[in-house]
């Protein structure tokens, strides 16, 4: 019996680790120089396709829930790129980093990525924090000049540039507002942020974005991050790649 158990775990350790190598071997690495002391390393996931997501994210590596959710996005058609904005500094991946992240290496990265990419369309995503180095990007004049560039999604944005007073309205980052693309923010249901949504969508629009959004039903502010979840919000992870499919598509039919 122990010989049979052993086998099992053998066979059971040995599919895993395939697996694993499989997910990993079909991404692609990048490496952009920004200057002679930053180097901001790029995972591709997935093959070449007509569209395009470069995924700011608050947390780095091959099993995050941001991760998964990309490897499920390519199956359906997209290419994924997720730039490491904060090793190059040696900072750790949290939300209060991601937000350090200088403008011009956004810049550099996105420049880079839409002009040597293979795609017809990029869009920008980023979700919570990491909302905040997307829209310092956005707001460079070299990236309204990005012909292929189509727009952003911002998945549950964080953006405040200081913890607002009560009955004040909110103060964001400066770099809000300053773009010209498309903007589509998605925002949890079963939070109070939601109520802000007329006001950062007011902001957001001032030097002429369009900007939309909707609400994710039954979920909380970047639920597809929380550790622990409800069991509603563990569902909508399983399938927010769906989600995110559909509001992207959203996004280019309404393009000129």
């Amino acid at each position: 019996m122990k010989s049979i158990n052993h086998t099992l775990s053998f066979v059971v350790l040995f599919v895993m680790s395939l697996f694993y190598l499989t997910n990993s071997a079909a991404d692609n690495h990048i490496s952009i120089e920004i200057d002679e002391d930053i180097e901001i390393d790029i995972v591709q996931i997935g093959d070449t396709a007509p569209t395009a997501l470069i995924w700011f994210s608050c947390n780095q590596g091959d099993e995050t829930e941001e991760f998964k959710i990309a490897r499920k996005l390519s199956e359906r058609g997209y290419t994924v790129y997720f730039p490491d904005m904060l090793s190059a500094h040696f900072l750790s991946p949290t939300p209060s980093n991601i937000a350090k992240v200088p403008q011009h290496e956004v810049v550099r990265v996105v420049e880079y990525l839409v002009e040597n990419g293979e795609a017809d369309e990029f869009l920008l995503v980023g979700g919570a924090r990491a909302a905040v180095p997307l829209l310092k990007g956005l707001s460079d004049h070299a990236i309204v000049d990005s012909g292929n560039l189509q727009g952003a999604l911002l998945i549950t944005p964080r953006i405040l540039s200081k913890k607002p007073e009560p009955g004040e309205e909110p103060v964001y980052i400066k770099e809000a507002g300053l773009s010209k693309h498309p903007i589509r923010i998605l925002e949890g249901e079963r939070t109070p942020n939601r109520w802000g949504l007329p006001h950062l969508e007011s902001t957001l629009s001032r030097s002429g974005s369009s900007v939309d959004s909707d609400l994710i039903k039954g979920v909380r502010g970047y639920f597809y991050l929380r550790n622990e979840k409800t069991p509603q919000e563990i569902e909508m992870t399983k399938q927010f790649h769906e989600v995110i499919d559909d509001n992207v598509k959203i996004m280019l039919a309404a393009k000129p």
